[in-house]
C-alpha cells in the first residue's frame, strides 16, 4: 500500500506540473490558426451598469507573453483614461479593467493592439476594438486625422493621440504605422487634441519626445493634423561645419531644424580667420534652395540633350522611330512593375496557404502627406574663394529661429582638412610616359 501511495503522489505532482506549464501539448495535427474571440462581456455596443471587468473568451489558451510587448497590459488602451489598465489572465480568458474601475455614465472604448498569440505563437494580426456604455447612449462622433513627425516629414508611427476635455477627462487612441488615427465616441464639446511619440511606452509625455497640440470643437465629426517636434526653450546649436567642393562651399548642420520660411542672405553668415579678418560669403542656400538649383541645372542639361537629339533625329522617320522606342521602353517598365506586384502577391498567397493562415489584406491606401512645408537642419554657404587647407575659422549664423520660436545666433570653430595626397601611381605613370617620350625623341635624333 505504501508503494501505491508513493506512485499516486508522484502522478499527482506530474499532473499539476503539466497544468501549470504554458508549453504547447505534444502530438496531434499542427495548429497554425490564430486565436478567435468567442464571446465578449459586456457585448460590443452594450449599454448597462458598470461591469467588474470586460471579459474576452477565446477558443484556445492565450500566451501570457505577447508579441512585441513585455506583458498583456501593454497591448490594452482604455478610453477615457482611468488609471493603468489591468489584465487578468485565465488561460483562454482575459479580464480587463482600469486601475480605478469603470465610472458610471461613461462611454468606454477599449483597443487591444496586435500581439495576442496562442501557445504556438500564432498571433492575431489585427487590433480588437470594443465599445460599451455604463449609462446613456453611445455617440457617433469622431475625430479623424494624422500625427506627423515634422522633422522626418512623414507620419508618426504608433503615436499616442489624446483628446483632453475641460474637466481633464482624457480620451486616447493609438495611431497606425503611418500616423493615421480615429478618436470615436467622444461627447460633443471643446477639446485639446495632443499627439506625441511615446518612445518609452509609459503613456505620458516626456520632455524629449516629439509632440504637438491644437484645439478642436467637436459637434459630430472633426479632422486634424498634428506636427510633432521636440519643444524646448534652447536655441539651435551648430553641430558641424563641413567644407565641400574643394573648400568653396560649407555645409552647416544644426542640432535641430530651424523654422521654415527663413530667407538667408550673405550677411547672415560671418566667417572669420584666426587673425579676425572676414571671409567673403557669396550665397547662403537652404536645402530647398539647393534642390531647386540642382533641379534647374538638370533641366538645362536635359533640354540641351533634347536639342542635340532633335538635331540628330531631324527627319520625320528618325523622330517616329525614336518616339516608338520611347513608348516601348515605357510599356516595358510598366509591365515589369506589374509583374513584380503579381509575383509578390502570389508568394504571399502561397505562403499563407502552406501555413494555414488567413491572408491579411494589403493596405493600399497611400501614406499621408504633410500640408506644411518640410523643415531642415542644414544650410549651404558658398564663399567668394576657396578656403586654404589646414586652417582654422570661426563661423556664426545670425538670428536663427527654432521650431519652438527661440531665436539665437550660434557659432562654431572649424578647421579645413589637409590637402589630398598626390596619387603616386599616377605620378609614376606620368614619369614613365615622359621618360619614354624623351627616349623616343633621342633615338629619332640619333637616326
Amino acid at each position: 500500500m505504501a508503494r501505491v501511495r508513493v506512485w499516486t503522489a508522484a502522478g499527482a505532482m506530474l499532473l499539476l506540473n503539466g497544468c501549470a506549464s504554458q508549453m504547447a501539448p505534444p502530438g496531434g495535427p499542427p495548429d497554425v490558426a490564430p486565436p478567435v474571440v468567442l464571446k465578449v462581456s459586456p457585448q460590443n455596443n452594450a449599454v448597462g451598469p458598470a461591469p467588474k471587468s470586460l471579459v474576452l473568451q477565446f477558443d484556445e489558451v492565450i500566451s501570457e507573453t505577447p508579441k512585441g510587448a513585455k506583458d498583456l497590459a501593454d497591448l490594452v488602451f482604455i478610453s477615457p483614461k482611468s488609471g493603468a489598465p489591468r489584465v487578468d489572465w485565465n488561460r483562454s480568458q482575459l479580464a480587463i479593467r482600469p486601475a480605478k474601475g469603470w465610472k458610471p455614465n461613461t462611454v468606454y472604448s477599449v483597443v487591444i493592439k496586435r500581439g495576442l498569440q496562442d501557445l504556438r505563437t500564432n498571433g492575431i494580426d489585427s487590433t480588437i476594438q470594443l465599445v460599451f456604455s455604463t449609462g446613456g447612449p453611445i455617440p457617433t462622433t469622431s475625430v479623424t486625422g494624422v500625427a506627423f513627425d515634422w522633422k522626418d516629414g512623414k507620419g508618426l508611427p504608433s503615436a499616442l493621440v489624446e483628446a483632453i476635455a475641460k474637466d481633464s477627462t482624457t480620451y486616447q487612441v493609438v495611431a497606425d504605422s503611418v500616423g493615421r488615427f480615429v478618436l470615436r465616441y467622444l461627447p460633443p464639446g471643446p477639446y485639446t487634441l495632443r499627439a506625441y511619440g511615446d518612445r518609452n511606452t509609459n503613456r505620458s509625455l516626456d520632455p524629449l519626445e516629439v509632440w504637438d497640440s491644437l484645439s478642436v470643437t467637436l459637434t459630430q465629426s472633426a479632422t486634424a493634423e498634428l506636427y510633432g517636434f521636440v519643444h524646448d526653450t534652447v536655441g539651435l546649436r551648430i553641430n558641424e561645419v563641413a567644407p565641400q567642393d574643394s573648400g568653396r562651399v560649407l555645409k552647416v548642420t544644426f542640432d535641430k531644424p530651424y523654422a521654415p520660411g527663413r530667407i538667408f542672405v550673405p550677411g547672415d553668415v560671418i566667417i572669420k580667420r584666426a587673425d579676425s579678418s572676414v571671409v567673403g560669403v557669396r550665397q547662403v542656400q537652404t536645402v530647398l534652395d539647393r534642390l531647386r538649383a540642382d533641379s534647374l541645372l538638370a533641366r538645362v542639361r536635359t533640354d540641351s540633350l533634347a536639342r542635340i537629339a532633335a538635331l540628330r533625329d531631324s527627319t520625320p522617320a528618325l523622330r517616329a522611330r525614336t518616339d516608338s522606342l520611347a513608348r516601348v521602353k515605357q510599356a516595358d517598365s510598366v509591365a515589369a512593375v506589374a509583374r513584380a506586384e503579381r509575383t509578390e502577391r502570389e508568394a504571399r498567397r502561397v505562403a499563407a496557404q502552406r501555413s494555414g493562415r488567413v491572408l491579411a489584406p494589403i493596405d493600399t491606401t497611400p501614406p499621408p502627406k504633410m500640408r506644411r512645408p518640410l523643415v531642415y537642419s542644414e544650410i549651404y554657404v558658398r564663399l567668394d574663394s576657396a578656403l586654404p587647407p589646414q586652417s582654422q575659422f570661426r563661423l556664426s549664423v545670425a538670428n536663427i529661429r527654432s521650431l519652438s520660436g527661440t531665436v539665437k545666433s550660434p557659432s562654431r570653430t572649424f578647421s579645413t582638412p589637409r590637402p589630398p595626397k598626390a596619387d603616386s601611381a599616377a605620378a609614376r605613370d606620368s614619369t614613365v610616359r615622359r621618360d619614354s617620350t624623351v627616349r623616343r625623341d633621342t633615338l629619332f635624333r640619333i637616326r
